[in-house]
């Protein structure tokens, strides 16, 4: 093979041949071989292996800041140039969720094998920084526990309880009610009653009912819901009768209706949707009660997820298995309702706007609707097609559970979603993406898939407060700091 490093030559690649370097003066016009284009070529090609090596030294030199790729920092510099990320705040907001302890609700010596089963926390109503929590490790017994916080680093205590109670024996767990399958336990601010519903199969759907005690007097330092032997209430089993002929009614779910609704909550049962008024009196609302059940037993047959619009409070949305999303005003007979036809068992209803919707369910199922643009069809007919959702959350996992935790905090965005390998993930509601949070991504509980999510503000907070059953233990997870010093 020719080459060109002949000294006094030239070689040309076009031609396949030598060519002497000659002077200008005897050269052809822009030959190639003139020594005046021979030594312009050297001094372009010493000039273009000099820019590549500097390009190359550049590339080790030039480092992206580490602070472009904070949420907060990194948000503002991208906004400033032009940028903007829909998820900032709400990115900035899953990332400041730090660990701020734990209320134990079993002793170490006897401590729960299981996840919390069913928890509900309430901070609403409180006059200082201090919930109340009402949770059941073995779904036959109601423990209530406070939670109170320290005003001065954020963080939760058992021992904290010793500040606010006047009797040594209220700081531990307090045993309120025993309930057979206890399936869910709700709040209902407006009628300020604890709802427990129960799995247990009978005649009728059975919910059980108390109201805790609560301090009158301002000047009374105690927690204005008052537990242990001083919130001692009456209790009241409401039931919702069915078919006499069959013992295989039992409730999956209880949800308090908001202000504005004429009922005080709504029940997903086995067999339909059932409403329990002011007056404490159960009735069937769908049509799939006692005499029209068994016509659709294969296409209908549990109900557990129940939530209401926001915006439309007589808006009840309710499903289960089969998938199928129901929607219907309350104020309507049940056979005007609409229905939607999913994929799978669905676990978990969330309205997240007026028409915007979460739903979760089995085979990882999570997945965000837009009604107005989905079509709906009356409940006469099951033959369905089903919707196509407006986007779908990546990353979800849960194959075949159907209690599992989770929870939407509307305000910022964000949904904590209980995987059924034991980890809590947090994702945005605007665009399903996966957010980062050094805390809640180390959850891994040891007896896997986590029940109990829950989104709650201490009376004194702007934001709310993730609260998860891990073990037996309440955790919360606050917006802040580590440690205090660290504050600016």
């Amino acid at each position: 093979m020719a080459t060109n490093n002949i000294p006094g030559y030239y070689w040309d690649e076009k031609k396949r041949r030598y060519f002497k370097v000659e002077k200008g003066g005897t050269a052809p016009t822009d030959a190639a071989w003139s020594s005046d284009s021979v030594k312009k070529r050297k001094l372009e090609d010493a000039a273009s292996v000099e820019a590549l090596r500097k390009l190359n030294l550049n590339k080790n030199r030039i480092v992206r800041s580490q602070a472009v790729n904070q949420p907060i920092m990194g948000g503002f510099f991208a906004r400033e140039c032009g940028d903007l990320d829909r998820d900032q705040p709400t990115a900035a907001f899953a990332q400041g969720l730090v660990h701020k302890g734990m209320i134990p609700l079993a002793d170490a010596a006897w401590g729960s094998n299981t996840n919390i089963k069913h928890m509900l926390v309430v901070g609403k109503g409180h006059r200082n920084d201090i919930c109340t929590a009402y949770a059941t490790l073995d779904e036959s017994t109601v423990l209530s526990s406070y939670v109170p916080r320290d005003g001065k680093d954020g963080r939760v205590h058992r021992r904290l309880i010793a500040d606010h109670v006047r009797l040594p024996e209220h700081i531990r767990p307090y045993r309120e009610i025993a309930v057979r399958q206890i399936s869910d336990i709700k709040y209902s601010e407006k009628a300020h009653r604890i709802l427990v519903a129960s799995r247990s199969p009978s005649s009728g759907v059975s919910t059980m009912i108390f109201a805790p005690k609560r301090t009158i007097d301002p000047a009374d330092t105690r927690p204005y819901w008052l537990i242990g032997e001083n919130g001692t209430t009456l209790y009241m089993n409401v039931r919702g009768y069915g078919d006499s002929t069959y013992n295989d009614y039992y409730a999956n779910v209880v949800c308090p209706a908001p202000r504005g609704n004429q009922y005080m909550f709504m029940v997903g049962s086995s067999r339909g949707l059932l409403h329990c008024g002011m007056d404490m009196s159960m009735r069937w609302s769908s049509p799939w009660g006692p005499g029209h059940y068994y016509n659709n037993s294969q296409k209908f047959r549990d109900i557990f997820a129940v939530d209401f619009q926001p915006d439309h409070p007589e808006v009840v949305l309710f499903g289960g298995r089969p998938g199928y999303l129901f929607a219907g005003d309350t104020r309507q007979k049940a056979n005007l309702w609409h229905k939607l036809a999913l994929k799978n068992t669905i676990t978990h209803i969330k309205p997240l706007t007026e028409h915007q919707v979460l739903v979760s369910g089995l085979q990882s199922m999570l997945c965000v609707y837009d009604l107005r643009y989905t079509t709906r069809y009356k409940s006469s007919s099951f033959e369905v097609p089903a919707a196509v959702p407006l986007f779908r959350v990546d990353g979800y996992q849960n194959a075949a559970h159907i209690n599992i935790g989770l929870d939407v905090d509307k305000a910022s965005g964000i949904v904590a979603a209980a995987h059924d390998d034991g980890r809590v993930a947090l994702y945005s509601t605007r665009t399903g993406k996966r957010l980062k949070s050094r805390d809640v991504d180390r959850i891994r509980s040891r007896y896997r898939a986590i029940h109990c999510v829950q989104f709650e503000p201490f009376s004194t907070d702007a934001t709310p407060t993730l609260f998860v059953g891990e073990q037996s233990n309440i955790s919360a997870y606050s917006f802040g700091v580590d440690n205090i010093d660290d504050e600016a």
